[in-house]
């Protein structure tokens, strides 16, 4: 009882500290997911603000600032798939005739092999100093010609600029996450900017802006705020995502960090700070950057709204979807590192935005199966399709949407991160809730369990104590009646000894008193002399049995002959059974060796073995029983050998037990208790019982019994002197 309630109490506080434990980890994390989400919050409202119609500025972000007022600005545009027009060509009348004007300050080409030709014209209504921004920086080769116009112009007329991140980083202090040219504006002339693009591993878009010197500081510190506050944010939800793992041993978590990082490393190229950054001389490992990452982002995401929407356990047939959408993200990485992605991109994009459909819907569909955290989810995928649609469509040059729409995927992305990890909150606090309902039910039920094991106990209780009382009831009714069997078995001994006697004296008398040549009579007198011997010697060897298996089991040791013994045990076996054919074969050797015994103890123990031999030899006409003695490495063996009836194998071990009798003994009279006799008198000499027995070959039982040492020996003079019958 008392370990019972010790195990019980505690479980119980175990369980107290381990949910308080959980409960305070939880709660840490919704307090920083809360404080996560007013911070987030506040960057995407500033990055909405900072993507508003206004002109367009570092990076890709749309400022536009017009530094004086222009009278004219004018972009056509000339496709060039040879790749091989130069300025001069360009210049060129015919070729001036081709150029296709342009509306707005941004051109998208989409995935295009073609090199691409933009002329622009500026016309200030004032002078000034300003700078021609072109983005994004990522673009192989980019060629900037200025000159002012005039009549007779020549390519020789011209300023040139080579941009790119095909080539080194301009060490002109103006370029970074943008590619910067100065210009000079004289009011009422016109300045001509021709600008060659050539991109063969990505798509082909441009933003173009011009804005005072001046203004270059503010316009690079408001683009670097705004990534930091985006790039910021996002890791602060991938360090929430992992947190929620350390908590949450479940694979969404960091399969959801992966997918946020994947969006970031995408977003790293697209700003520039690939090019800028991590790869300023070296545009090919940019290109390879941009190209792996975005698939990357394709293979990251697949797995983990693969896990969040738990397809894995609810639908497998759309799981294997999922996983071929991630197989898709790393064949477009294989595509990307062989410096092909402009093969597999319009393939891989469309199939991202197909992919955006089946999260839509499956979201959806899903939507009110787990309360808040499901509603969360779906609104989540909803907004990056939405975003990846808008964003994807303007890098490809679908319904000429503005540059502004090129953003579209990372603040989607940014919202999507917010959204799937505050589902993923809410989901943990809902598990935290069931664990620690499942917890109270777990006390419940202990306590409950208690209650049971209590009153079983003591009903079990009060069952041992009736039983214990039954059984020493049973115990002092057994040795009674042991007892009562000793005693009288001893009064029936005493009782029939002088009747015995006073025949035995008469008998004695009656021969004596017949003459020598009366044979007959003799004989009968001889023959009574002989059964009354045997029947004193069958109430000797009764009343013995009778004190061996009552309480007065009590072995008095003493140094003896072992020779001495056997001899005497077949003289009181053939006493009890005159008919019996019993031989003795002692190895001389082992005549006189000593061993410390109860001479009448082992004395009876071997006539019982003897009496079981005999009787068992008569039911299949077996005459011969054999007595031996040996020795061999300080053991003394005594044996009995018949050939009777045997035992059968698979009653070896349980012969031994008293009242056990074997299968085939048949009507054979018997109690089962000669066997178990003899196996507690050779214990109690410290000895061992072996048979070994066939069925119809007959049985083999040996005793061996330890030889006597040093103190234990008394003088053994060679005479038995044991069990020696009266009269």
């Amino acid at each position: 009882m008392s370990l019972i309630h010790g195990r019980i109490h505690t479980v119980m506080q175990d369980e107290t500290v381990a949910r308080h434990a959980f409960r305070r980890r939880v709660g840490r994390i919704g307090t920083y997911l809360a404080g996560a989400w007013k911070y987030l919050a506040g960057i995407w409202l500033v990055i909405l603000l900072a993507m508003s119609p206004c002109p367009a500025g570092a990076g890709e972000v749309s400022v536009r600032l017009d530094p004086a007022p222009l009278q004219e600005r004018r972009l056509a545009v000339l496709s060039d798939p040879s790749w091989s027009l130069s300025l001069a060509d360009v210049i060129a009348p015919e070729r001036q005739a081709a150029f296709r004007p342009v509306l707005g300050t941004s051109v998208n080409f989409g995935y295009t092999r073609n090199a691409n030709w933009l002329r622009l014209e500026l016309k200030p209504a004032a002078n000034g100093a300003v700078l021609l921004s072109l983005a994004p920086n990522f673009l192989d080769f980019i060629d900037v010609y200025v000159a002012r116009e005039r009549a007779g112009l020549g390519a020789a007329d011209f300023t040139p600029y080579t941009l790119g991140d095909h080539r080194p980083l301009s060490a002109d202090g103006l370029s970074g996450l943008q590619n910067v040219v100065p210009l000079a504006l004289s009011a009422g002339e016109v300045t001509v900017v021709y600008i060659r693009i050539a991109n063969s591993n990505s798509s082909t878009h441009l933003n173009i802006d011009i804005y005072p010197t001046a203004e270059l500081t503010t316009r690079t510190s408001a683009a670097s705020l705004l990534s930091g506050l985006w790039f910021g944010g996002m890791g602060v939800l991938l360090v929430i995502q992992l947190v929620f793992f350390y908590f949450d041993r479940k694979a969404q978590y960091p399969l959801l960090a992966l997918s946020t990082l994947g969006i970031m490393l995408v977003y790293a190229g697209n700003l520039g700070l690939s090019r800028m950054l991590l790869f300023p001389d070296n545009g090919a490992a940019n290109d390879l950057f941009m190209g792996a990452s975005a698939w990357f982002g394709l293979f990251a995401s697949a797995l983990a709204y693969s896990s969040i929407l738990e397809l894995p356990r609810l639908a497998p047939r759309l799981h294997r979807v999922y996983q071929a959408s991630a197989a898709v993200g790393l064949i477009g990485i294989g595509f990307a590192i062989f410096k092909s992605n402009i093969v597999f991109g319009p393939i891989g994009n469309n199939f991202a935005l197909l992919m955006g459909v089946v999260n839509v819907v499956q979201g959806l569909r899903t939507a009110n199966e787990n309360g808040a955290a499901s509603r969360l989810r779906a609104a989540a995928f909803c907004v990056l399709w939405i975003g990846s649609v808008l964003s994807l469509s303007q890098r490809q040059g679908y319904f000429g949407l503005p540059n502004v729409f090129w953003h579209a995927y990372a603040i989607s992305g940014l919202v999507q991160a917010i959204l799937l990890t505050g589902a993923l909150a809410v989901r943990l606090r809902a598990a935290e809730a069931l664990n620690s309902h499942m917890r109270e039910q777990a006390l419940v039920a202990a306590q409950d369990a208690e209650r049971t094991a209590n009153a079983l106990v003591v009903e079990k209780t009060r069952e041992l104590v009736s039983a214990r009382q039954i059984a020493e009831d049973a115990l002092q009714a057994e040795l009674r009646s042991q007892q009562q069997q000793v005693r009288f078995m001893e009064v029936i001994s005493h009782q029939y000894r002088t009747p015995l006697a006073a025949i035995r004296s008469n008998v004695d008398s009656i021969g004596i008193s017949l003459p020598a040549a009366d044979e007959g009579n003799l004989a009968r007198v001889r023959r009574i002399q002989r059964a009354i011997v045997r029947l004193v010697e069958m109430l000797e060897v009764n009343l013995a049995r009778s004190r061996l298996q009552g309480p007065s089991f009590r072995p008095e040791m003493s140094g003896v002959a072992a020779g001495d013994i056997v001899v005497a045990a077949a003289a009181r076996a053939r006493d009890l059974m005159p008919a019996a054919d019993i031989s003795i074969d002692l190895e001389p050797s082992a005549r006189s060796l000593p061993v410390k015994a109860d001479a009448g103890m082992l004395e009876l123990a071997i006539v019982n073995l003897l009496e079981n031999a005999v009787k068992f030899s008569a039911v299949v006409g077996a005459s011969q029983v054999i007595l031996s003695l040996g020795a061999d490495d300080g053991t003394v063996r005594i044996a009995v050998r018949d050939r009777g009836i045997g035992i059968p194998a698979d009653e070896l071990e349980r012969v031994m037990v008293h009242g056990v009798r074997g299968a085939n003994v048949g009507s054979v009279e018997g109690s089962g208790t000669g066997l178990s006799l003899v196996s507690r008198v050779v214990t109690a000499h410290g000895g061992s019982v072996g048979i070994v027995s066939n069925a119809d070959e007959g049985t083999v039982v040996e005793i061996a019994l330890p030889l006597a040492t040093g103190g234990d020996l008394l003088a053994i003079d060679g005479t038995s002197g044991v069990g020696a019958l009266a009269g």
